[in-house]
């Protein structure tokens, strides 16, 4: 499997507790793959904020506030994206300030 950005580079399997993470040599730049899917490539920035936002949303569902389902159902209506479009492993950082900031109104809220 080749970097989606630096083509000519083979990308590197390592095992995690989560499966199988595909990593770039090139510093600062990875592609993820869990269970079949893919995070698209991204910047050490970029995987920080996603890191950061999963943290918050995983919070919601594992505190009990709603069930994990629910939880992705509302964050696609809060993000006006389809429901099959909501993969934090494929969101830019803006996306992903985006999913605390709802993360935090729901807490707020609550």
């Amino acid at each position: 499997m080749k970097c989606t950005i630096h083509s000519a580079k083979e990308l590197v399997p390592s095992k995690t507790k989560y499966g199988i993470r595909y990593g770039c040599p090139v510093g600062g730049c990875t592609v993820v793959q869990w269970s079949g899917s893919s995070s698209t490539p991204a910047d050490f920035g970029t995987r920080q904020a996603r890191m950061v936002a999963h943290n918050h949303f995983d919070t919601l569902w594992q505190a009990g506030m709603f069930t994990r389902g629910k939880a992705y159902k509302a964050l696609a209506k809060y993000l006006n994206l389809p429901q099959r479009k909501v993969h934090i492993g494929h969101f830019d950082i803006t996306q992903c300030r985006k999913v605390v900031e709802f993360c935090e109104e729901v807490i707020k809220a609550k």
